[in-house]
C-alpha cells in the first residue's frame, strides 16, 4: 500500500531533523541518557507473566508505581553496576507483582471473565500533567491519587466495560468520573482469537499513563486457532511470543522523562508554524502538551534494545506498536548483510488470522495496531551464531506515508529522512542458537481460516473529519469532526471541527451495518480506532485537497483558529468534494483482515463497515495519544430507537438553567441512559433513588464541564446487583437546582 499526498506540506516538520540528533547540552540543563551510546543487544527479551483466564472466572488486578531495570545503563557500559532503576507503572494481580508491561492474560473464546481493575497510583505523576486540557481532573486533585480507566482495545465489550475516558476512578474508587459504572469489569470474549491489548484510557491523560507503562497484552484463543497449534501448524509455547514496541526517553539517571516545556530537548518547534513560517504560540502553559511525541530510545516489553535467542525453526511474533506517535516500518536483516531484507509472513491483523498467509518484507504499524507474524529462521543463510535485527526506517517525525517507490513521503513531493540508524532504527536482535526444536508447517500456501465474510450495509452512511487548527492557547490542536451541507459554524448546527463534549453525531442504530467514511485534510497520517467494532477496510482514495473548499477559503489559508474548549474553526464545504475524491484503492493483502485500527493516509479519504451490535456509549479516536488527549477523541452511541431524544445543542448559550432529560430507552430491560445539560462548570451529583426515597446508587459526583453529557445506568445497585423491576427517580443536584425524571426497569 502506497500512502502519498503530493500536496505542498502546510506546516514544517514538527521535529527537524538538525533538531533531534544536536547534542542535548545545547538545549536544556537536564542531562537525557545518550542513545547513541547506549549498550544494545545485551537484555533478554522479557516474557510477560501470563494470567490464564481460559477457564473463565474472576480476577483482581491493581495498578501501582514499581521500580523496575528496563535494561538501561550509564556509561555506555553495560555491567552490574552501571545498572539504572526507573519508577515505572504497571499492572499485577493484588497482593502479587506488578510489572510494565502488565501480565498477559490468556482468555478462551466465549468463557466469561471478571476482573477487578484497582487503582493504587501514588499522588505525584512521574511525568508534568497539562491542567490546561479537557482531562480527568478530580476534585481537590490530586488528593485521592491519580486518575485511571482500563480499555480493552480491540475487546467486543459492554459499555459498562469498556473503560470509556469519563470513567476514571482514583484511589479506592474516592473520585470517579461523570460516566463510571461499576468497579468490576465484564469481558464475555464473543469474538474469535485474536491480539489484544489493555491499556489507560483516562480523558486527557492518556498518554502520561500509558508512557508510564500502565499497558500489557490480552491474547484471545479459540478452537481453530488452538486446532492450528496443536497439529503443528503455527507455533505455540516457547516458540510464540507477544512483542510491544515503544519510544521513550529518559534522564542520565534513569528516570522517564517527556518534555513540556520551551526549552526542554525534543520539545523544540513541537507545535508547527503559521502560514507566514513563524513558531505557533505556545503560551505561558507550564507544563504543556506537545502536539506528537517521539523518543530516542527503543524499549521493548520493557527493556531497551532486548535480544532473543532463537532455534532454527519459525516463531510467532504478536507484535504491537504501543507507541505515543511513531509509526514503525519494520524489517528483518542479518548482520553482515545488509541491504538485503530477510522475509516473513503476517498471518493476522489486530483482530483474527487472516484466511492465507501474506508474504513482506517490511510491515507499517501505526499506534495501536497490531501485527501477528511468523518469522523463519531455518533458512539456508541463518546458522547458529548468526544475529538477525529487527529494524525500523520509519521517521522521528510525523509520518505522511510512502511514495511510489517506498521512500518516505514528506508531503510535498520529496522524501523524509528515515531513522536514526544508530538509535531508532534499531529495535531488537534474534540471536541464532544451536538445538533441536519443532518444525511448524505454515506457509503462504496455508489456510488459516475461512474465507472472511464481506459486511453488507444496512444502516446509513457518516462522513467523518480529521482537522487541524489551534486551540484557545496558541498550540495546535488537531480535532474530528463532521462533514454537514456547506454551512458553517451556525447556531443550532453541528458542521466541521467538533470538541470532545459536543453533542454526540454518531448515534448508529443496534445491529445497523454502517459505512463511515474518514476525510483527512491534515499534513499527517493518523490511526483511526473505533470502539467496540471490528471493522473491514473497503478502501481508501485521494482527495484532490486544493480544489477542496475548507472554511470557503483556499485550502493554503485553511488554518483557522479554533479554541479548545468550543472547538470553533474548520468545516469543509461538502459540495466541494464533488469531482475531488480519486479513485479508490484497495487496502493491500494484509489488511483484508478485521481491523479495529486503521491508517489514514493524509489527503486520503478511507471506507470502513462495521456493525454496531452493542447497545450504548463508546468512542472513537485518533490513536496517537498526544492528539487523542489534546480532543483527538469523539463520544459516539449505538441506540435502540430513533429518534432519540436529542438535548440542547451546547451552542445554546442562551439556557441558564440545567436540563434533566428523559432516560432512553424508557421503559428499559436494565440499561439506560440519563442525558443532562449544565450551562456553566458545575459539581454535581447524580443518584438513582426508589420510590421510598432510598439511594440505590450513585451515578456520579463531581465537577463537570458546561454542555451536555449522558451517563448510563445498567440496572443495578451500588453492590452490582440488578434491581428488581418497577419504578426509580434519577435525581441530578447542581449547585443551584435539584431535578428529578422517573425511569421503569421491566424484568
Amino acid at each position: 500500500m502506497n500512502f502519498t499526498n503530493n500536496r505542498r506540506p502546510f506546516y514544517l516538520a514538527l521535529w527537524l531533523a538538525a533538531f533531534l540528533f544536536a547534542p542535548w547540552g545545547s538545549h536544556a540543563q537536564v542531562a537525557l541518557l545518550d542513545a547513541a551510546s547506549h549498550p544494545k543487544f545485551v537484555t533478554g527479551l522479557p516474557n510477560p507473566a501470563k494470567i490464564n483466564a481460559t477457564n473463565g472466572g474472576y480476577f483482581a488486578m491493581e495498578m501501582r508505581e514499581v521500580i523496575q531495570h528496563l535494561g538501561l545503563y550509564k556509561n555506555g557500559v553495560a555491567s552490574p553496576a552501571n545498572k539504572l532503576y526507573t519508577s515505572v507503572w504497571g499492572y499485577g494481580p493484588q497482593g502479587g507483582s506488578v510489572t510494565y508491561p502488565g501480565p498477559t492474560f490468556m482468555a478462551m473464546e466465549d468463557e466469561d471473565i471478571y476482573v477487578k481493575w484497582e487503582n493504587q497510583l501514588p499522588n505525584q505523576h512521574l511525568l508534568p500533567v497539562d491542567q490546561t486540557l479537557h482531562w480527568a481532573s478530580p476534585p481537590g486533585y490530586p488528593r485521592n491519587g491519580q486518575p485511571a480507566v482500563v480499555h480493552l482495545h480491540g475487546g467486543h465489550t459492554e459499555s459498562a466495560s469498556d473503560g470509556l475516558p469519563e470513567a476514571w476512578y482514583t484511589r479506592r474508587w474516592r473520585d470517579r468520573g461523570p460516566t463510571y459504572v461499576k468497579k468490576i469489569y465484564h469481558y464475555d470474549n464473543d469474538q474469535e482469537a485474536a491480539t489484544l491489548w489493555y491499556h489507560d484510557h483516562a480523558l486527557g491523560i492518556t498518554r502520561l499513563n500509558v508512557y508510564a507503562g500502565l499497558a500489557g497484552f490480552y491474547l484471545l484463543r479459540d478452537d481453530n486457532e488452538l486446532n492450528l497449534i496443536g497439529n503443528g501448524v503455527l507455533p505455540g509455547g516457547e516458540y510464540e511470543r507477544e512483542v510491544v514496541v515503544q519510544d521513550r526517553l529518559f534522564t542520565s539517571d534513569g528516570d522517564l522523562w517527556l518534555p513540556s516545556k520551551t526549552g526542554d530537548p525534543w520539545f523544540g518547534n513541537g507545535f508547527g508554524t503559521d502560514p507566514n513560517g513563524e513558531p505557533l504560540n505556545v503560551g505561558t502553559t507550564n507544563p504543556s502538551v506537545v502536539a506528537e511525541f517521539f523518543g530516542n530510545i527503543m524499549i521493548v516489553n520493557g527493556v531497551a534494545w532486548p535480544q532473543l535467542d532463537v532455534k532454527k525453526t519459525k516463531y510467532r511474533i504478536r507484535l504491537l506498536n504501543g507507541s505515543d506517535s511513531r509509526f514503525y516500518v519494520f524489517y528483518l536483516e542479518k548482520q553482515g548483510a545488509e541491504g538485503v531484507k530477510i522475509p516473513f509472513m503476517q498471518i493476522g491483523t489486530d483482530n483474527g488470522l487472516l484466511p492465507n498467509p501474506v508474504p513482506l518484507d517490511e510491515l507499517v504499524l501505526a499506534p495501536g495496531e497490531r501485527a501477528d507474524l511468523v518469522l523463519n529462521f531455518d533458512l539456508a543463510q541463518l546458522s547458529p551464531g548468526d544475529r538477525v535485527i529487527m529494524k525500523n526506517r520509519g521517521p522521528d517525525e510525523p509520518f505522511r506515508g510512502l511514495n511510489p517507490d517506498g521512500s518516505l513521503n514528506d508531503g510535498g513531493g520529496g522524501q523524509l529522512d528515515e531513522a536514526d540508524a544508530a538509535t531508532t532504527g534499531l529495535i531488537m536482535a534474534f540471536d541464532v542458537v544451536s538445538g533441536s526444536a519443532p518444525a511448524f508447517s505454515v506457509t503462504t500456501a496455508s489456510t488459516l481460516r475461512a474465507p472472511i465474510e464481506e459486511l453488507v450495509q444496512t444502516g446509513p452512511t457518516r462522513r467523518v473529519a480529521f482537522f487541524e487548527g489551534m486551540d484557545s492557547e496558541g498550540r495546535l490542536q488537531p480535532l474530528l469532526g463532521i462533514i454537514n451541507g456547506d454551512n458553517a459554524k451556525t447556531p443550532g448546527t453541528l458542521n466541521g471541527s467538533l470538541a470532545w463534549f459536543e453533542p454526540i453525531t454518531e448515534n448508529p442504530m443496534l445491529d445497523d451495518v454502517e459505512v463511515w467514511e474518514a476525510y483527512n485534510v491534515t499534513e499527517d497520517a493518523h490511526p483511526m480506532h473505533i470502539h467496540l467494532v471490528s471493522f473491514q477496510i473497503l478502501d481508501r482514495s485521494p482527495l484532490d485537497v486544493d480544489n477542496i473548499i475548507i472554511n470557503n477559503q483556499p485550502q493554503a489559508e485553511h488554518h483557522t483558529a479554533h479554541t479548545g474548549k468550543f472547538g470553533v474553526g474548520n468545516y469543509i464545504v461538502e459540495s466541494s468534494l464533488l469531482g475531488n475524491v480519486g479513485a479508490p484503492e484497495e487496502p493491500a493483502p494484509n489488511e483484508k483482515g478485521w481491523k479495529d485500527t486503521f491508517i489514514l493516509p493524509p489527503g486520503y479519504m478511507a471506507r470502513v463497515i462495521a456493525k454496531y451490535d452493542r447497545p450504548g456509549r463508546y468512542v472513537w479516536h485518533c490513536h496517537i495519544l498526544s492528539h487523542e488527549d489534546h480532543e483527538m477523541m469523539r463520544p459516539y452511541e449505538v441506540v435502540t430507537s430513533l429518534p432519540r431524544p436529542t438535548p440542547p445543542t451546547v451552542r445554546d448559550f442562551d439556557i441558564a438553567e440545567a436540563i434533566l432529560s428523559p432516560s432512553f430507552p424508557n421503559p428499559s430491560a436494565g440499561n439506560t441512559t440519563i442525558p443532562f445539560y449544565l450551562p456553566k462548570d458545575d459539581n454535581i451529583l447524580l443518584n438513582i433513588l426508589d420510590m421510598d426515597g432510598k439511594v440505590v446508587k450513585q451515578l456520579a459526583f463531581g465537577q463537570y464541564p458546561a454542555g451536555n453529557h449522558t451517563i448510563e445506568w445498567d440496572g443495578t445497585n451500588a453492590a452490582g446487583t440488578p434491581v428488581p423491576g418497577g419504578v426509580y427517580i434519577y435525581q441530578l443536584h447542581t449547585s443551584d437546582n435539584v431535578l428529578g425524571q422517573q425511569t421503569i426497569i421491566q424484568r
